[in-house]
């Protein structure tokens, strides 16, 4: 349950809550009217007879017990300071005068404290427990208090998991922001590893900064390896998918490639680049099925591309130069086979074409002179 005394974040305050509080709801204090004693004891009890009997008679006759009930609240207990009957029934999960709050009076659900707190805040989250009860009958899984914290800020702050769970369930959303961060920064920040992969499960924002914060910074603040090693392995799957995605992109495209398929290929290495743009080798062998299409324009961007990635690679220079060749421009692919011979002089791949270019720039000079 609440506590408005709490211990201070690295970041930023704590929220007004310690487990053992939230879990433990105490009776709130003797009011000054017995009557409104009694009522709140036997909303604490679930003892639905005594508790219709006392709002009857809080009632006086007046044939109006929602506003009877509604305007009864806790104002000699600092701690639970505008609390409703709903509060301490749904607290001390009692469902029956939960449902006649509910459904025969039309309590609001969603009634608040002077902290702004809800009774969905201080309900069971175990099986059958009140929370799920008020859920199901509108309470609002995405209502803020008056310092900003939303329910799942609460349970995250608590790591207690059959909250986030239900929640989540009902539609809460997973990343809230208040002084704190979202729920994933205060999990992080509480050392709490359950709710964290909770959270990640439901697509929470580990990327998410706050206040100059995030949630790795709050996990480390916190000192807790478990949880800086969970977010470590959370950022770098999405890079792992994209290189198993490009991998496999790459394999079809060499498949496609040695089929003489050179449009698939050129499509599947188009993909493969748009995950991993600094691949020179899916540059080289895109240029290679643009040689086969006979484009020699394409041919010679690609391998430009690749030369600039890998300047000291004679198989980039070898692109150029064929992309050249296709060009018919013979002396600046002869230049490139050349610069691709002084990297690798045993390369008779290289070898073989600088000697074709050469002689194809010495047929091509003489056909200019005659």
């Amino acid at each position: 349950m609440i506590d408005p005394t709490v211990s201070a974040s690295a970041h930023s305050p704590s929220l007004t809550l310690t487990p053992a509080q939230i879990l433990t709801l105490p009776p709130p204090a003797p009011v000054r009217d017995p009557l409104l004693d009694m009522v709140f004891q036997a909303a604490s009890d679930d003892n639905l007879p005594r508790f219709k009997a006392l709002v009857m008679m809080l009632d006086t006759g007046r044939g109006r017990p929602k506003e009877a009930i509604e305007e009864l609240r806790v104002e000699d207990d600092a701690k639970l300071q505008g609390f409703s009957a709903l509060h301490i029934a749904a607290s001390r999960c009692s469902l029956e005068v939960c449902r006649y709050l509910v459904e025969e009076l039309l309590i609001d659900v969603d009634l608040v404290d002077k902290e702004g707190r809800t009774p969905l805040l201080f309900a069971k989250y175990h099986n059958g427990g009140t929370a799920e009860y008020l859920l199901d009958h509108g309470a609002n899984p995405h209502k803020a208090n008056n310092d900003g914290a939303f329910l799942l800020h609460y349970a995250a702050e608590l790591g207690i998991c059959e909250m986030i769970e239900l929640l989540l369930a009902k539609g809460a959303y997973v990343d809230p922001v208040s002084a704190r961060g979202t729920p994933l920064h205060v999990a992080a920040g509480g050392g709490h590893y359950g709710a964290m992969k909770i959270l990640l499960d439901h697509n929470a924002d580990y990327n998410k900064m706050v206040n100059g914060v995030t949630p790795l910074m709050a996990a480390r603040d916190a000192n807790s390896t478990e949880c800086i090693k969970l977010l470590v392995k959370v950022q770098e799957e999405p890079m792992l998918k994209r290189e198993i995605a490009a991998s496999e992109l790459i394999s079809l495209g060499s498949i496609s490639l040695k089929e003489k398929d050179y449009v698939v290929a050129a499509k599947l290495y188009s993909q493969a680049m748009q995950l991993d743009p600094d691949d020179a080798v899916l540059f080289s062998d895109r240029s290679l099925c643009w040689l086969n299409m006979g484009n020699g324009r394409k041919a010679l961007l690609d391998a430009n591309k690749c030369r600039k990635m890998r300047p000291h690679w004679p198989k980039a220079c070898h692109r150029q130069g064929e992309a050249l060749m296709l060009l018919k421009d013979y002396e600046g692919a002869s230049e490139r086979f050349l610069d691709g011979l002084k990297l690798d002089p045993v390369d008779t791949d290289i070898e073989d074409a600088l000697r074709e270019a050469m002689k194809s720039l010495k047929t091509s000079r003489s056909t200019k002179a005659k």
